[in-house]
């Protein structure tokens, strides 16, 4: 690496830069690839939740395809901080599928059921299909599998019928799993040399950037921005003012 004080193992920095150093550490032991199950030998599976900023998912969907890297975007159909049905939101959507990726619902049961009740798997397949229809009006060829937003602890590891999860045993307690959830790195470091032959790991595009941040500046961050832009809309739409008119 042309930085090697970047790959220390106690020195982890939020930037695209750093990610894009990371996935060349990545891409040297690995066939990176978007979800697929099953995952052979020498695999890791590479997704990312949306859970912030789809602005940032484009930004590192481009970081990606420079590395000619594909993975997959997981993406909230009822976020409190983007609107999927948005004009700009679906032409970002576009673009992270025209730049190589793979689209899917990223699903929330806390919308639904208190976390520690589990439904039917009949009951959670027929919400997430409801929250799939939404996302097949966005996306140009969005694919079956779910990622769940703060998943509870019974859906980890297990299998529901009728519902793709990136948290099934082939793709989850079956593969090494490593995740930047709350800038926290889970389950092991992404800098370590013990990483397993087969691989699942999760990035959140809203925690990366042009420079390194908390986790806090980041939340706080990506709800000023989804603020702005609504101002900005409704003035536009209401009042008559602004750009767009």
């Amino acid at each position: 690496m042309s930085e090697p004080a970047r790959w220390t193992p106690d020195r982890v920095a939020f930037t695209r830069e750093w990610y894009r150093g990371f996935l060349e550490r990545l891409s040297d032991g690995y066939r990176v690839q978007p979800f697929s199950n099953p995952v052979p030998p020498g695999t890791a599976l590479l997704r990312h939740d949306v859970d912030l900023s789809v602005a940032a998912a484009v930004e590192m969907a481009r970081v990606e395809a420079e590395m000619d890297v594909s993975a997959t975007y997981f993406l909230l159909a009822g976020s409190p901080l983007y609107n999927l049905l948005d004009r700009e939101t679906r032409e970002q959507v576009r673009e992270i599928e025209a730049l190589g990726h793979e689209v899917g619902l990223h699903f929330s049961t806390h919308t639904y059921w208190p976390s520690e009740r589990r439904p039917s798997d009949r009951a959670l397949a027929a919400r997430v299909r409801a929250e799939q229809e939404v996302l097949d009006a966005v996306a140009r060829d969005p694919v079956d599998t779910v990622s769940f937003h703060v998943p509870p602890e019974w859906l980890l590891g297990e299998s529901i019928k009728g519902v793709a999860s990136t948290y099934a045993p082939a793709v989850f307690s079956e593969v090494g799993y490593i995740a930047d959830s709350g800038q926290r790195w889970r389950e092991r470091s992404p800098l370590g040399d013990d990483l397993p032959g087969r691989l699942q790991v999760l990035a959140h595009p809203g925690l990366w950037g042009e420079e390194d941040a908390g986790f806090e500046a980041r939340v706080l961050g990506a709800a000023q921005a989804a603020a702005d832009r609504a101002h900005d809309q409704t003035r536009r739409e209401f009042l008559g003012e602004g750009p767009g008119r």
